[in-house]
């Protein structure tokens, strides 16, 4: 029987986790666009923040069905409900050939950049829609499968029977559906993508940020909060951008991707549109906060270059 040393030791392929239905961090979405338009978002769909570094958890691909799972040791606080968003790490505007930089839309999706550097055998985030992919926790959970590990499919994953859907996940955004409640924890005999997945056009990135998920009520009221006020422009502009709404916005925020306030301010009464300027903003993510007089609230990301 085939093993594979995925968290420190050795345990079987087919290993069942003892996690619950919306117990445990999975794998939400899977982004495999163009050149190194590459990201992995991850959902928490407890009542609690998630922290990824003191849970050791840990995520990358297995190349072409062969070998070991490359690992990468990740970090950052996932809030209840709610998702880190995991990025290719190029960021060169100059790069070219195999450093052409992800999308600025991709980027400014962004939490974390990670494996900036390829190396054949350590490249967890070079993946190409043939290479199943993995998270674990600790020294031997695995708590999810993306595609089907020590498997080669060639061009990609399809549909069983319908081959003309070997595009399924390459050059592909695949989002989990939300009736997912947890990871696959057990190495399928056959990974069939429509199962568990959806799929977007290639280089499609508006579905990052957020997850609807059966496990809570809260993401999605912040699904249909996220609609209510817009950026622009985004990645920022010398520091200035504007923000509007089709409803009242009562204050804003505006934070580093670890939660450092850097700004804050509140509004008039009515107000709909207003303009920010960060002169001081060094290059990164940043989370944009906003209030509404309804009592709610809702967030984006922009990017400073």
């Amino acid at each position: 029987m085939k093993k594979i040393l995925l968290f420190g030791c050795a345990i079987v392929a087919t290993i069942l986790s003892n996690a619950q239905a919306c117990s445990d961090v999975f794998i939400s979405e899977y982004v495999e666009g163009t050149f190194n338009n590459k990201a992995i978002e991850l959902h928490n769909p407890t009542d609690a923040p998630i922290d990824l570094g003191a849970g050791q958890y840990k995520m990358g691909r297995q190349r072409n069905g062969a070998g070991d799972p490359m690992l990468l040791d990740i970090t950052g606080i996932i809030p209840a409900h709610g998702t880190r968003v995991f990025v290719l790490d190029k960021q060169n505007p100059d790069g070219v050939d195999l450093e052409v930089p992800v999308a600025v839309e991709l980027a400014a999706a962004a939490d974390t950049f990670v494996n900036p550097i390829y190396v054949e055998t350590n490249s967890p985030m070079y993946f190409n829609g043939d290479d199943a992919f993995v998270l674990g926790k600790g020294t031997a959970t695995l708590l999810d499968i993306f595609g089907k590990l020590f498997e080669d499919p060639g061009d990609g994953w399809y549909v069983p029977g319908d081959p003309n859907t070997a595009w399924w996940t390459v050059d592909n955004t695949m989002f989990r559906k939300s009736t997912v409640d947890q990871g696959v924890a057990t190495n399928p005999a056959v990974f069939d993508p429509s199962l568990q997945w959806d799929s977007l056009p290639a280089n499609t990135f508006d579905h990052l940020g957020w997850h609807d998920c059966v496990c809570g009520a809260e993401n999605v009221k912040e699904v249909a909060a996220a609609s209510e006020f817009t950026l622009f422009p985004n990645p920022l502009t010398d520091g200035q951008f504007a923000l509007k709404s089709s409803d009242e916005m009562v204050s804003f925020t505006v934070m580093t991707a670890d939660g450092k306030i850097i700004h804050s301010e509140k509004l008039n009464g009515n107000t709909r549109n207003t303009n920010v300027a960060l002169p001081k903003a060094e290059a990164g993510i940043y989370i944009v906060e906003v209030a509404f007089a309804d009592g709610t609230t809702s967030h984006r990301k922009i990017l400073a270059r």
